[in-house]
């Protein structure tokens, strides 16, 4: 899996400090979590973890905006480093502030750009393995129509077990909201994608990108509840603390395999100014500020009574609250751009499908199939070659490609590739996913 390869990018030299930084992170969280817990009231302790990684992560994030990559630096002076921080907090205390604020909103946008991209990129590996399975004109209808009706279903269930937390919670119009919010943005990519059907471009990735579009919700549905509850002076359990971490820590550590993997490429194109280690540190700063705002301790160093606020318990939940509120906002939004963006990017790689073949047919009439053969512009495929993934036809020499390679709509049975010819590269394997990316980009 692409993701696991990824994530073992972290153990590379240059990674190893995201890695400590990631730790940390993790270790801060759970102390955070856990020793605020009116059971073991140890919120120093927790401060004393936490408050130095916001110091350290948002100083080398300023040092990767001047061009200096992190990775150039020894060991030795990122702990150097480290130990001028403590000192450079308590001077920009009031700049952190600021910058807590901003990450705060910048990690919503991150992790739903970055989950939502998970969902698209999942909808589309399946329907291409469906592709090429025997049969494949029932199993693409099923997964299009078995993810839309199973989705939908599952959201009505949960929308009605929201009316039984009526006498629980004073604002579960939240929640109602979002479920409805949701079903109509999957009617709305079920309907825009059926209409590319007419064409003869079936979207049957919607399906897979439906399900996974339906849990994620639910999840976020249940980060917003928990902080609701939380407010009416309810205590969470420590497996469900312990279950949302562990979550909340795949969501980020996913985000952070895109910007390691296949999405690096992209993000240095759209973001020239910066480097991708600038996006990954302030990643992790910015969910290290979220969580901290969110669980640290108003009461005990006395800030919420200087300012007039008695009942401190409500901050932590009210800025959770708000927090994912606008999580699920932008979710609903970038739902919609997700699916109608992949929609186009389909249909375009269908048309490029379309225009490759009838470039061969051409080649093949007049003639020059047989010159790039004598050139040796082709490479005979082996009788026993499996194809494992579609081929790439957003490739700029698409007269290479055999008739043979391309596939007719819904075909019903597995490619024949015993006779077939392709060139390949290791060049072209490797850029494969990018290319596919950039196109989607």
């Amino acid at each position: 899996m692409d993701f696991i390869e990824n994530i073992k990018k972290l153990k590379e030299k240059e990674n190893r400090v995201y890695l400590l930084l990631l730790v940390w992170l993790l270790i801060a969280y759970a102390a955070m979590e856990i020793l605020t817990l009116e059971i073991i009231n140890l919120p120093l302790i927790a401060i004393a973890i936490y408050f130095p990684l916001l110091g350290f992560t948002s100083f080398l994030w300023f040092i990767s905006l001047f061009k200096k990559r992190i990775k150039d630096y020894s060991f030795k002076t990122i702990i150097f480093l480290l130990v001028i921080d403590f000192f450079l907090m308590i001077i920009f205390a009031v700049v952190i502030i600021v910058i807590l604020v901003a990450s705060i909103f910048s990690y919503v946008i991150f992790t739903s750009f970055f989950s939502l991209y998970g969902c698209y990129k999942a909808g589309k590996e399946t329907d291409e393995k469906l592709y090429y399975k025997t049969g494949a004109w029932f199993w693409r209808r099923l997964e299009f129509w078995g993810g839309l009706v199973f989705s939908l279903l599952l959201l009505t269930v949960f929308l009605f077990g929201t009316f039984e937390l009526t006498n629980i919670l004073e604002a579960p119009q939240i929640i109602v909201v979002a479920y409805i919010a949701v079903m109509l943005a999957i009617l709305f990519l079920a309907g825009y994608g059926l209409v590319y059907n007419f064409v003869r471009k079936f979207n049957a990735w919607l399906g897979t990108y439906f399900l996974l579009v339906t849990f994620y919700t639910i999840f976020l549905v249940m980060k917003v509840f928990l902080g609701l509850t939380s407010g009416t002076g309810s205590s969470s359990s420590i497996p469900t603390i312990i279950l949302l971490l562990f979550l909340d820590l795949f969501i980020l550590i996913y985000s952070i395999s895109c910007i390691l993997g296949s999405q690096s490429e992209i993000l240095d194109e759209k973001f020239k100014r910066y480097k991708k280690e600038t996006l990954l540190l302030w990643l992790l700063f910015s969910k290290a500020a979220y969580e901290y705002a969110r669980n640290f301790p108003y009461g005990t160093l006395g800030i919420a009574q200087a300012i007039g606020i008695t009942n401190v318990s409500v901050i932590g939940s009210l800025i959770h609250t708000i927090a994912n509120i606008i999580i699920l906002t932008l979710f609903i939004i970038m739902v919609i751009i997700f699916g109608i963006k992949g929609i186009m990017t389909y249909s375009q790689e269908q048309e490029t499908l379309k225009s490759a073949r009838e470039k061969i047919l051409l080649a093949k009439n007049t003639g020059e199939r047989e010159k790039l053969e004598s050139e040796g512009e082709l490479i005979s495929v082996p009788k026993d070659f499996e194809l494992e993934k579609p081929l790439d036809y957003t490739t700029e020499n698409v007269s290479q490609i055999t008739e043979d390679q391309i596939n007719p709509r819904e075909r019903t049975s597995p490619p024949n590739l015993e006779n077939s010819e392709i060139k390949t590269t290791e060049t072209d394997k490797e850029t494969k996913n990018v290319d596919k990316d950039n196109n989607f980009a």
